[in-house]
């Protein structure tokens, strides 16, 4: 398939993609709303839920009903109560109930329930649901107390006496209510505890109070006698009022709903066509970063923030976006290619002669830095140190300038070994008692704790003429490379054996490491390489196997290496020796 298919493709299915989220998110956006709207109207007043919203808030385990927190605490915060019957009249749950309250209702009762509602002291409202397809009866009730009060008003007034009087307005100052009278034609004829009280009553004020008083200020209630002709007109205060939902309408609502929806597909917009703006223009800001790269000498392609290719998986497979590029992607990776061997062939010929220079910069830096930093540090005055930290910083500046005089003694001693210009002060010793030595030297340095070093030899007593501090050396730097590069645990076995046929000794170190890689093992000799059994230590002169090579040659002897990943490394070093082998009876 060319590319101009495989374009059509992907974007056609990429469009596709982003109105199936579109839709996804509307969805979402609609049913969490719905969710915010039935959570308002039930903490604004349980009573104004639909019998749908109000099943969404049931639930059933067996025989038991439970009701949503935020339900029952809505009730208690509106000093209601709440029952819930089963279809013979049951209450099968029940909170905050009165005593007085019934648990079984007979149909008859239930009718004279709601007749007499306005006789009883609550509010009702009651719906009927289906929970777990069995039939409810939900009754919510909030306390009436305005239905007792003017049946007490209406009481006192045919006896209109002084004491009757008192006794009403200190129930109504109880509740902190207030009552006025009109006469036939609406005429104000009393009042208490209302000073605003209109003087008139008309028919829009009555028809006002007698509806849509559940998120009022005030409850009203009015009756009117037919014998007397006086109208009563009893109000107290509205516990369950909220002032932010008093405005509130069908209108308001589905306008803040339709704002809200509005803003969420904006932002849906925006995100998803942002995303997919990235998607598409990724590889093409990946081709052009590869291509502006190839043009500053670098002949690689930019990888992510984890390592991998852009365009790649763990599992190594192309991504979506990438895979139809694929074809541009290998030509570019084969101009790379192309040009980074032309350019290693170059770097190969200036090598050589930059050798040097640039393996002291490099090596020097790292301490120079320290050193400097800490020198910095020492030398500013805006902080008065202590003994301790000057201590610390002078060690760590002598360890460093200690590192770098190493450093130059390696360098000096490997360019005066390259240029046979090394002196040697050979003198016979019993090598193996010397060797045997540096091993439990080693053995005994703290670095050295977590492997497991074991010496050995065939032959008691080895004599040979060579120079004491570079043979042991040539011993310190392949068996610390050994400890160096290898885990925790390995078994280091340092081991002397009799040449027979070249009348000379062998010198064998060898482990049970991870092994080397062909391309450490080849050149594990070189200077400046840092290399060794593992990728985990890379620190050092890089000089230390390349002067122990050296220094063996210097001996009149010879080195070899032999390693194989997971089985292990071996060097072995040979040397003539100058007396023979003396042997025990």
């Amino acid at each position: 398939m060319n590319l101009r298919k495989k374009l059509i493709i992907q974007y056609v299915r990429q469009f596709f993609g982003f109105v199936v989220v579109l839709f996804v998110c509307m969805s979402i956006s609609l049913m969490v709303l719905g969710v915010r709207v039935t959570n308002e109207e039930i903490a604004a007043d349980p009573s104004r839920l639909s019998a749908s919203d109000l099943a969404m808030q049931l639930s059933a385990e067996g025989e038991t009903i439970r009701v949503e927190n935020k339900v029952e605490k809505s009730v208690a915060a509106h000093n209601g109560w709440m029952q819930i019957m089963d279809e013979q009249g049951k209450a099968i749950y029940t909170f905050h109930t009165p005593a007085d309250i019934p648990t079984t209702y007979t149909p008859g009762e239930w009718i004279a329930w709601i007749q007499n509602e306005r006789a009883a002291p609550y509010h009702f409202t009651y719906w009927i649901v289906t929970v777990a397809e069995k039939k409810m009866i939900v009754l919510y009730a909030t306390p009436a107390p305005e239905f007792e009060l003017m049946r007490q008003l209406l009481v006192s007034q045919p006896l209109g006496s002084k004491q009757a009087t008192e006794g009403l307005q200190q129930n109504f100052s109880r509740e902190n209510a207030w009552y006025v009278i009109y006469d036939r034609d609406g005429q104000l004829l009393e009042q208490w505890n209302h000073a605003n009280a209109s003087l008139r009553l008309d028919l829009t004020e009555v028809l006002q109070n007698g509806q849509g008083q559940k998120n009022t200020p005030q409850r009203i209630i009015s009756r009117y006698d037919q014998e007397s002709g006086k109208t009563y007109v009893v109000g107290l205060h509205n516990p369950g009022f909220q002032a932010d939902a008093a405005g509130d309408s069908v209108d308001n609502v589905l306008e803040d709903v339709l704002r809200q929806l509005l803003v969420i597909m904006i932002l849906c917009i925006v995100f998803i066509g942002s995303w997919y703006a990235l998607r598409v223009g990724k590889p093409l800001l990946h081709m052009v970063s590869w291509i502006e790269r190839l043009s500053k000498g670098q002949y690689i392609e930019p990888v992510a923030r984890n390592g991998r290719r852009a365009g790649m998986t763990r599992k190594g497979k192309w991504k979506s976006p990438f895979a139809v590029y694929k074809d541009m992607f290998d030509a570019l990776a084969h101009l790379s290619e192309t040009l980074r061997m032309n350019e290693q062939r170059q770097k190969d010929m200036e090598r050589t002669r930059e050798e040097w220079i640039s393996g002291l910069s490099h090596d020097l830096k790292t301490p120079l830095s320290s050193i400097f930093g800490y020198a910095a540090i020492l030398e500013t005055e805006a902080y008065e140190w202590a003994e301790g930290e000057v201590g610390q910083f002078g060690r760590t500046i002598r360890e460093k300038a200690d590192y770098m005089n190493g450093l130059i003694e390696d360098l000096n001693l490997t360019y005066r070994l390259k240029n046979n210009a090394l002196p040697l002060v050979k003198e016979s010793i019993e090598v193996v008692e010397a060797i045997r030595r540096i091993t439990v030297d080693m053995v005994n340095d703290p670095g050295a704790d977590e492997h497991v070093i074991e010496f050995r030899t065939s032959v008691p007593v080895v004599y040979a003429e060579v120079d004491p501090s570079y043979f042991r050396r040539i011993i310190v730097n392949i068996l610390a490379n050994a400890i160096k590069h290898t885990p925790a645990g390995t078994q280091v076995l340092v081991s002397v054996n009799a040449l027979e046929e070249h009348d000379g000794f062998a010198v064998a170190i060898s482990d049970n490491g991870p092994g080397m890689d062909e391309q450490t093992q080849a050149n594990l000799f070189e200077r400046y390489y840092r290399g060794g059994h593992t990728e985990e230590d890379v620190s050092g002169t890089g000089l230390g196997m390349a002067i122990a090579k050296q220094l063996v040659l210097a001996h009149g002897g010879e080195i070899r290496a032999w390693s194989a990943q997971g089985k292990g490394t071996t060097v072995t070093m040979t040397f003539p020796r100058v007396t023979p082998v003396i042997r025990k009876d």
